[in-house]
Parts: C-alpha cells; structure tokens; sequence
C-alpha cells in the first residue's frame, strides 16, 4: 500500500517551537494581579508588571506565535510574551471585559470568550483592541454562565452554565443556544471538543466531574468522579489528553480514552487555584463530517488517530470493507467547491450508488488496497510537513466493492495540524 509519508510534497522534518517554548509545556494561572506559570518539569514563574486592577482568570496558548499566551480575566484582557525562563513581556489590551472565563480563537484569529459579568459571549479583534457582543439580550444560561469553546468545524459557541452545556449556532446573537446536555450536577468550568471525534468534554466543579458528551447527548465520566478535586479548568495536550486543574491548585492529565487521572504538579505562581490552563502544541483536530454510505458489511466511517502536529503520522481508516479491495484516498482543499460545483455533491444521480455524497474536493488522490480477510478497512499513513501548520483539509475514502454503483464513499474527515 502506497501512504502519504512517502509522497515528496508532503514529507519534512516539524520546525521546532521558538527555544521559549516546548511542545507540552503546560501554562497555569489563577486569582493572581501579576503573575502565570509554565510546568515542563517544574514550574517556571512569569511575573508581568500587572494585570490592572484584575485577577487571572484564563489563559490560551497562541499557536500562530508560539511563545504567547493571551490572559484575561476580571476587567481586562492582554498578551503576554516570553523571552525566556522567567522573563517575559505583557500588556493590556483591552478593560472593556467583566470576567473573561475561557477564551479560543475564531476564523479569524479573534478571540471569543465567555463574559461571565456579562453573561454574554463576546468577540475580541487583536486588529482593532476592540470588543463586541456576539449575543444579546437574555440567554439560556441566564446568569450562570462559566466558560466556552468555539467549535472550529462549525463556527459555533459550546457555552456551560450552571448543570449544563449550550451550543450557540454560528452568527445568533439573541437565545438562540440550544441545550447540548443537562443535569450535570454543578458549574460547568471549562469545555473543549475531542479532536478526532468532536465528542464535547468539560470539567463540572460542584460535582467533581470531568465528562464526555457524545453526539447523541450521552454523558460519560472520563474519570472517576471526584478523582480531580474541584476541577476548574481544561485544556487538551499535543496528544489529546486532558489537561484540568483547580482545587488547592492541583493540575492533573486525564487520558483521553478515560480511566485514572494523573498527577502532574501543584500550582506555585501564583499558589493555589488553577483557573486557566494552556497547553503548547495542542489545538490540531482531525474530525469527521457528513454521512458515510454502505460498504459491504455497513457504514464506510472513516476516522483518523494519531497526534495532529506537522512531524507526526496521522492514520486515517475506514471500516466494513470488502476484503482486498481497491481503494482511494482523496486529499482536497475545500469543503465547499470542486471544479466550480458545490460540496457536498450527491453522487448518487451521476454513478448510481446510494446515500453516497463527495465531501472534499479532489486535489491528490493515492492508492490502497483493504486489509486481507473478514469484514476489511483502509488505512493510509500521513506524515504533514511545516507548511500545513494551520490549514484546513480534507479527506475522504473510496473504495471498489459490491455496492450500488460499485463504489462505497465515506464520510468526510477535516484536518487542522498544529
């Protein structure tokens, strides 16, 4: 089988992180005017020459410079810059905050973040220093609301309030926000997606919780409850791990498949609660979208498991194939056109096959063959250079099997490496 590791245009060496900075580095802050901290192997204290008249609240790392953290919390919002072990940069940006409890990036390199003065979610444009309200009025999660992640597949807002997780639909403004799931038990504090299946996570203080929300609205605990005490933050690492602290400023992984978590470090800068964290490397994704339709033995789901970083290998495979069967893997960049015709495209009016739909246009196309026996899948191997740091592609499978139109397609796979 052909794989995507051995095509030229595809394959280099990762370009390192700036020396500041390392892959998996955690930064943490918390109820501190003038200071955050980076855990490698110990804590490395950041002392800024303030934060205003404000206490940390939140902190993201900046992947597009990545020795930069964005802070923000009661009544402001700034970056801050390190130059090197306990030396660092920082300004305020903007006061025109109430609290800012968790802040992720839009499209377009703003910042979206959860104003819990407010109780709106709110939009900050590095461009411009300036703050707008992406909602208004009254909404769902009335006064409680705690923190939010935007969702970089859909553009929408995941918000958590008091026992409850809203989705806030790309551009609504008003009460518009759906419930994603309920009943949670406490404050929901932090929330991020799982970066292969979308799956919702979020930590739950009150309940000493840290679950996970499926598509179907089916909640989970990742860990036991109460084996991370008051948690109050959440960030996902370079492997999709995830990253949570609070309590007395403890900071724990919790694995991404579930079970125990693991101690990492106790917080010294500033000592006690852990109210933000950030992990350096993190943020790559490769989710899926659309509806697959039926290979020989049910759905051709495709999915892909790995470490989303340029250096790394991504395996991507699609499942119920017949057995030694020829099959494509389709590279594009855009979701939206190909050769001028919109996507998705149904397939079915042009080849006879059944439900089946192109998800991405067809930029590269690479050879394979399933897997010898039984109910088969496909797998291509991907290794991305530096220069696919940041952009969106896509992928998609076809394989050549007896189905309707002898072709069955899977569903559609975004990629953002980091």
């Amino acid at each position: 089988m052909r794989t995507l590791a051995s095509v030229p245009f595809l394959f280099a060496l990762a370009v390192p992180l700036a020396a500041q900075t390392q892959v998996g580095d955690i930064a943490m802050t918390g109820f501190s005017n003038a200071a955050f901290g980076v855990f490698r192997t110990s804590i490395t204290a950041y002392t800024t020459p303030g934060f205003g008249s404000g206490f940390s609240q939140t902190i993201l790392w900046d992947d597009a410079s990545p020795h930069t953290f964005w802070i923000a919390g009661f009544g402001f919002l700034g970056r801050a810059q390190i130059l090197g072990p306990g030396s660092v940069t920082y300004a305020t940006l903007t006061t025109n905050v109430g609290i800012a409890c968790q802040l992720s990036f839009d499209a377009q390199r703003r910042l979206v973040f959860s104003d819990a003065g407010s109780g709106q979610i709110r939009l900050f444009d590095p461009a411009t220093n300036l703050v707008n309200d992406l909602t208004t009025g009254a909404q769902p999660w009335g006064v409680d609301l705690n923190c939010s992640v935007l969702d970089p597949l859909t553009g929408d807002v995941l918000a958590g309030g008091n026992g409850a997780i809203y989705r806030l639909p790309a551009g609504a403004t008003t009460a518009n926000a759906t419930p994603v799931a309920s009943g949670l038990g406490g404050a929901v504090t932090g929330i991020q997606l799982d970066p292969s299946t979308g799956d919702v996570l979020a930590t739950v203080l009150t309940a000493n919780r840290v679950v996970r929300i499926d598509g179907t609205g089916t909640v989970t605990d990742v860990c036991p409850p109460f084996s991370v005490p008051g948690p109050n933050s959440l960030d996902l690492d370079q492997n999709g791990d995830l990253i949570t602290g609070g309590g007395t400023g403890q900071v724990y992984r919790v694995p991404r498949a579930g079970g125990a978590p693991v101690f990492l470090v106790n917080n010294t800068s500033p000592f006690g609660n852990v109210n933000g964290v950030a992990v350096v490397g993190g943020g790559g994704y490769g989710r899926p979208y659309g509806t697959a339709c039926q290979a020989t033995f049910g759905p051709a789901r495709l999915r892909a498991s790995g470490a989303f970083r340029t250096g790394q290998t991504i395996t991507l495979t699609s499942q119920n194939h017949a057995a030694t069967s020829a099959g494509v893997l389709v590279l594009g960049l855009s979701d939206t056109n190909y050769l001028g015709l919109p996507l998705p495209l149904d397939l079915d009016p042009l080849l006879g096959t059944s439900g089946c739909a192109l998800f991405t246009s067809g930029d590269a196309t690479f050879a394979g063959v399933t897997s010898f026996s039984g109910v088969a899948s496909l797998s291509f191997n991907l290794t991305l250079n530096a220069s696919f740091a940041g952009q969106r592609f896509y992928a998609q499978h076809v394989v050549l099997e007896p189905v309707p139109g002898g072709l069955s397609w899977s569903n559609g796979l975004a990629f953002a490496i980091r």
